[in-house]
């Protein structure tokens, strides 16, 4: 006894290769095609970001390089300025310390003056009072 096969096994069979062969072609293709142009499309925006980064990059460096340009004659008149009010306040510290040294000087000198007129007129007292002293003490007038 021999068992044949079912004709039935090569009719699926077939039938699996058409419909494979079918859908290779309405569907597989088609949709591996449609994969193919969406990766195209995200490559190309992939590449337009980064020109447009690279872009954002030049036009801030640009950017920085024309503000640093702008700022640098306000800079220098900053220094300028800073300059002239330092010397002016110099100029102006001398001076007082100038009229401060004079003032002192006449100060001194006026102290001095007064010193002595003081000191001649304690002399003079000195001596009256001594005198009186004197002829307290010995209960004479010398």
């Amino acid at each position: 006894m021999t068992i044949l096969p079912d004709i039935t096994i090569f009719y699926q069979f077939a039938n699996f290769l058409i419909i494979l062969i079918l859908l290779n072609f309405l569907l597989f293709k088609p949709v591996v095609g449609a994969l193919k142009k969406r990766e195209g499309a995200i490559k190309s925006l992939a590449e337009r970001v980064d020109k447009a980064k690279q872009d954002a990059k030049d036009l801030e460096k640009q950017y920085d390089e024309v503000t640093q340009e702008k700022k640098k004659p306000i800079l220098e008149s900053k220094d300028a300025a800073l300059s002239e009010a330092n010397t002016g306040a110099t100029k102006i510290i001398e001076k007082a310390r100038h009229e401060l040294t004079e003032e002192l000087s006449k100060i001194k000198v006026e102290i001095e003056t007064e010193g002595k007129r003081v000191y001649e007129t304690l002399r003079a007292d000195v001596d009256r009072l001594s005198g009186d002293v004197a002829e307290k003490i010995l209960k004479r007038s010398l």
